[in-house]
């Protein structure tokens, strides 16, 4: 049980850090994230998937406006 925790929250560490890379992100916020992602698992992924649809959105605007 315990080897599962650890595994899904490495998982979750690299999976965060990915994401905050996509948004570009510096390597200390990055590496911050590995480490919330660490520690707090899906939730870390919860707040990177949130910031990645902002991102998402406002792209889409810009696209609509330069059109």
């Amino acid at each position: 049980m315990t080897e599962a925790l650890i595994g899904a929250n490495v998982l979750c560490a690299l999976i965060s850090a990915k994401w905050a890379l996509d948004l570009g992100f510096s390597e200390g916020r990055q590496l911050l994230y590995l480490i919330g992602g660490l520690l707090l698992g899906p939730l870390m992924l919860l707040i990177l998937y949130i910031r990645l649809q902002y991102k998402h959105r406002a792209e889409k605007k810009l696209q609509k406006q330069a059109s």
